[in-house]
Parts: structure tokens; sequence; C-alpha cells
């Protein structure tokens, strides 16, 4: 079944695991060990930065709520520092191979 979503996937950059580790006091983090974010969203957009600059706060604020890190610690959530932080790809194509069962 095709769901009628599209999608925004979210994988951390370096410049994420070193704020990481100099605010949280676990074992260190390695980039390749991270697995990427997929956010479900509405498919009916033609730019994706439109797209972006529409869900970045709220995908940047999960994006640190997953960590152990205190707000007070947090970086100001701008669309330059999301950039900064994660790589971003855009897509419309979500297949939910499970509904064939």
């Amino acid at each position: 079944m095709i769901l009628d979503r599209g999608y925004i996937i979210i994988e951390p950059k370096q410049q994420f695991i070193d704020w990481l580790m100099k605010h949280q006091d676990t074992e260190p983090v390695k980039l390749e060990e991270i697995e990427p974010t997929v956010y479900l969203i509405d498919d009916d957009f033609m730019d994706d930065e439109i797209v972006l600059n529409k869900s970045y706060e709220e995908i940047f604020m999960y994006e640190l709520e997953s960590t152990s890190v205190h707000e007070s610690f947090w970086p100001l959530i701008t669309i330059e520092q999301f950039k900064e932080f994660f790589n971003v790809k855009i897509g419309v194509s979500v297949y939910d191979i499970k509904s064939k069962q």
C-alpha cells in the first residue's frame, strides 16, 4: 500500500556528535553508530525548503529531547543550526509492505 505521506530523513553530522559529547556524561558516541530518524509529513509540497522551514523546529526539538542533555545546554533552535547539525533528505514515496500480508 502506498501511504499518502512524504518523509524527512535526519542524519546527524559530526558537529551534532561533538556538541553531544561536550554536554553528555556517557560513553563516546561515534557518528557511524547513530541511525537516522524518519519523520512522516504531508506530501502536498513542491519545494524542499518550504517543507524544511515548516518542520525543522519540531524535528530539532525531538532530536534534542532524544539526548540526555539538559535543556539549558541546548543550542538556539534556528534553521542555520539545524543544517549545521543534520543532513536532511526529503521525499514523497512511502510504502507499507506489511499491509499486503
